[in-house]
């Protein structure tokens, strides 16, 4: 099975040193939905300070395959 990385920048660099291997594309795609969601759940706080959320999933080359960018803006 593929090994995916799953590297964040919320203001730092937080790359995914180890990756984790997953079935496809799309199981790969899942679970960058779900460790985000799980990542902004533990620190929200964290979220609301940053700039920018973002999460590149990459292949085992660390060829990028997908960006997820995370947005808020407060109103007004």
């Amino acid at each position: 099975m593929p090994r995916y990385f799953f590297d964040i920048v919320d203001g730092q660099d937080l790359p995914d040193p180890e990756g984790s291997v997953h079935s496809d594309l799309a199981a790969a795609r899942i679970e960058a939905i779900r460790y985000s969601a799980e990542v902004l759940k533990e620190m929200p706080e964290r979220f609301w300070e940053c700039e920018r959320w973002v999460m590149t999933v990459s292949d085992a080359r660390r060829s990028p395959l997908f960006t997820l960018h995370f947005h808020a803006e407060m109103a007004g």
